[in-house]
């Protein structure tokens, strides 16, 4: 073999990952060892091997794991046990512990720089159990913003987390790490998403019909995603797994067959947040509170900045199966680790779309991207309802759909306007010029991981017929994005961690046919300069749409 060659050799069962190692350059031949958690997933359980794992992108900088200067193995593991979980005592973020691992007195690009975080409760004793939820990136202010989050984010199951970057840009980079939320609070979260807030967080539904002789009858009653007791209305779309009841109205002028329409029930988040203890929504108080990283030392980045230029331009790239670091902001602008991205003006924007039929579809997440496309090319609405839109312009078509019940929001919406998404591809005819987005994930943290994920499926089973009539139609998934936290019940189903577990769903369900496409903004805004939004602030939505039109555009 000769001197520098690298060889990774790697065999996979069902459920495990081994890598066998020649590594030259000084190393020494590493035999098979069992890794769990290798793959640069956002948050794994710390096992992993002692030796250096080098992948080589086209940037030329390294994915490695991390060797025994920066993952000590005399860091005792521990193991998370619900039981063993105090609320007197959660993580403390004033008390918690941030340092560097290896800190130089200079970087160069591509070094590796290890950071843990130490989890404390409020009396500043150590955490036994891991579990925590925090958010951690590297980040420079000017002359742009830059900033990347970790390659590898490992729970050591004992109150020890440990972060590994990539350095990729110059200059004095500092760490930023918040605590959204502790383990505590993630157990109360766990048993949310099991299913114990369907029967608590409802809708309204009325009921509405006129009567023979002219008069008009109509009742409000309670809706949701779980049976009631009957007698109720069954008003499921059971083709499409769109499960929902209603009470049965006690005016005997009314039956199932009169639901007219749809709204959430206020009260739904105060009756959610009764059924915790007063102990129990103590942990949830504060969200998304920031770690002192004052006083660590300064991070000087030495070398040449990357040089973009030699990268293609992104195409639509498949769904990943795991959530990885595949990205960064340099400079104010998103640099995919593989690819690059081109700013497009409003003129580029219309030519783009020139001869395209796009169907947007899902919530206000995806209604935020379709009015951007529709102002940014000056297309022409014929249809302009929150829930239902649409415009025209010379060969090009665009709408927006909302997506069947569940519906989150004060407004009253008539039933007729939310049709199941998988019943809208039935009925779509596909084609080359044909760009269907889906943006559907910030509705459905109730009432558990089964139902979105059976809900994804009949959708991707309707795109697969769909696919049967039309092959060349192109299907692009969007991801789910970081969002701001409210105080109260409503956070038990709109957190970030709440986003995270459906976000898991949805990779595993459409990464498992490479025919979709997939727009990852979970990465783009876990390291974002501005604040957290459930629709994107100016300078992030800028940068997800570039990032879309350049895979669909060049």
């Amino acid at each position: 073999m000769d001197h520098g060659t690298r060889f990774v050799i790697v065999l996979a069962t069902a459920t495990s990952v081994y890598f066998f190692f020649v590594l030259q350059d000084g190393y020494n031949c590493v035999s098979n060892r069992k890794i769990k958690g290798f793959l640069p997933i956002r948050q794994v359980t710390a096992k992993y091997s002692t030796q250096s794992v080098i992948q080589n992108n086209l940037y030329g900088c390294t994915v490695r794991m991390p060797d025994k200067s920066l993952l000590p193995d005399n860091i005792k593991e521990g193991k998370t046990n619900r039981k063993e979980r105090h609320l007197s005592f959660p993580t403390d973020y004033k008390k918690s512990v941030v340092e560097i691992i290896n800190p130089q007195k200079y970087y160069n690009i591509c070094d590796n720089i290890a950071i843990r975080i130490q989890a404390r409760g409020a009396n500043g004793s150590m955490k036994a159990y891991g579990g925590d939820y925090f958010r951690i990136k590297l980040f420079t202010e000017k002359p742009g913003y830059s900033a990347v989050g970790p390659d590898y984010f490992f729970d050591y199951e004992n109150g020890t987390y440990v972060a590994l970057f990539t350095l990729r840009w110059t200059g004095t980079v500092r760490v930023y790490a918040k605590l959204v939320h502790p383990s505590e609070a993630v157990e109360i979260l766990n048993r949310t998403t099991e299913g114990s807030a369907s029967k608590v967080f409802t809708f309204y539904g009325e009921f509405k019909t006129q009567a023979s002789d002219g008069k008009n009858h109509s009742e409000i009653v309670i809706c949701g995603v779980a049976p009631f007791e009957p007698p109720m209305c069954n008003v499921s779309a059971s083709q499409t797994h769109g499960p929902w009841f209603c009470m049965y109205p006690k005016n005997k002028k009314l039956s199932c067959k009169d639901w007219t329409t749809i709204s959430m029930n206020p009260n739904s988040g105060k009756q959610l947040q009764g059924t915790l203890s007063t102990q129990e929504l103590a942990v949830f108080r504060r969200t998304k509170v920031h770690l002192n990283t004052t006083l660590l030392p300064s991070i000087e980045v030495r070398g040449t900045p990357p040089n973009e230029t030699n990268l293609p331009n992104c195409n639509l790239p498949a769904v990943p199966p795991t959530i990885q670091t595949n990205g960064y902001f340099y400079n104010n602008s998103w640099r995919p680790l593989n690819c690059r991205v081109n700013h497009f003006e409003d003129d580029d924007i219309g030519t783009c779309l020139q001869g395209k039929s796009i169907h947007i579809y899902g919530d206000s997440t995806g209604r935020q991207m379709y009015d951007y496309l529709q102002a940014s090319s000056r297309c022409v609405s014929s249809q302009n309802h929150p829930y239902m839109k649409s415009c025209e312009k010379d060969n090009l078509s665009m709408q927006f759909r909302f997506h069947g019940p569940p519906v989150r929001g004060r407004q009253v919406i008539p039933v007729k306007t939310l049709r199941y998404v998988a019943e809208q591809i039935d009925d779509l005819e596909g084609g080359p010029e044909v760009i269907i987005i889906f943006s559907i994930w910030a509705h459905f943290g109730v009432p558990d991981g089964t139902f979105y994920r059976d809900r994804l499926q009949a959708i991707k089973g309707a795109v697969g017929r769909l696919w049967q009539r039309s092959p060349e139609t192109k299907v692009i998934v969007r991801s789910a994005n970081t969002r701001e936290h409210s105080i109260g019940g409503f956070i038990l189903i709109s957190s970030d961690w709440i986003a995270l577990q459906g976000e898991k769903t949805l990779r595993d369900v459409f990464s498992q046919d490479k025919r979709f496409s997939f727009l990852d903004v979970w990465d783009m805004t876990l390291v974002q300069q501005s604040k957290d939004a459930i629709h994107p602030l100016k300078p992030t939505i800028v940068q997800v749409m570039d990032y879309l039109l350049t895979m669909i555009c060049l």
